[in-house]
C-alpha cells in the first residue's frame, strides 16, 4: 500500500512537471521527458450510436507523432515559419483524475483527464480542450520517460483554429 501511494505521487508530480514545461513553452525540456520510442496520437472523436463500437475513429488520427516528428515540430516552433503559433499561445494545463491502471517491472499505464486552456494573441475568446489521456511511462536510467500518449478529446469538433500545441 505504501509503495502504491509513493508511486501515485511520483507519477502525479511527473505529469505536473510535464504540464509546467509545456505551459512555460519549454519544449526542449519537455522533449527530454520523452522516450526515444514515443508514440503520440490523437484519434478523431466521433458520435457513435452503437455502444459496442468505440466513440473514436480507428482510422483517422488528428496527429500521429513519433520522436522524429515531435522533434521536427519543436524545432519548427523556434523559427519564423511556425505561423500558427506567432505569437505563441498562452496555455494552462490542468491534469486530474490520475489513475495508475497497470504496473510492470519498469513501466506504468496511467489514465488522466486534461483540461487545456489556450489564449491566443489579442483574441477575446479562449479555447478549451478537454479529454482523456492514456499514457505509458517507463523508468529509464532512474527517470520516468513518456513511451506513449493517446489523447481523446471530449469534443467531436474542436473549437480551436489549429492543433499546433501539445496535449
Amino acid at each position: 500500500m505504501h509503495e502504491n501511494i509513493i508511486l501515485q505521487h511520483e507519477i502525479e508530480q511527473w505529469l505536473y512537471k510535464e504540464s509546467e514545461l509545456l505551459d512555460q513553452l519549454n519544449f526542449d525540456g519537455w522533449y527530454e521527458l520523452l522516450s526515444e520510442e514515443i508514440s503520440y496520437t490523437m484519434p478523431l472523436r466521433i458520435n457513435q450510436m452503437e455502444k459496442s463500437k468505440p466513440d473514436y475513429s480507428e482510422a483517422t488520427l488528428l496527429f500521429d507523432d513519433d520522436s522524429t516528428t515531435l522533434k521536427l515540430r519543436i524545432d519548427r516552433m523556434k523559427t519564423d515559419m511556425a505561423w500558427a503559433e506567432l505569437p505563441p499561445s498562452r496555455t494552462r494545463r490542468n491534469v486530474s483524475n490520475v489513475k495508475i491502471k497497470e504496473v510492470s517491472e519498469n513501466e506504468v499505464a496511467v489514465h488522466s483527464n486534461l483540461l487545456l486552456y489556450r489564449s491566443r494573441s489579442t483574441d477575446t475568446t479562449a479555447d478549451l480542450i478537454s479529454g482523456e489521456r492514456k499514457d505509458v511511462l517507463r523508468k529509464e536510467n532512474g527517470d520516468w520517460k513518456l513511451v506513449s500518449r493517446w489523447f481523446l478529446a471530449d469534443q467531436t469538433s474542436l473549437g480551436t483554429r489549429n492543433l499546433a500545441i501539445f496535449v
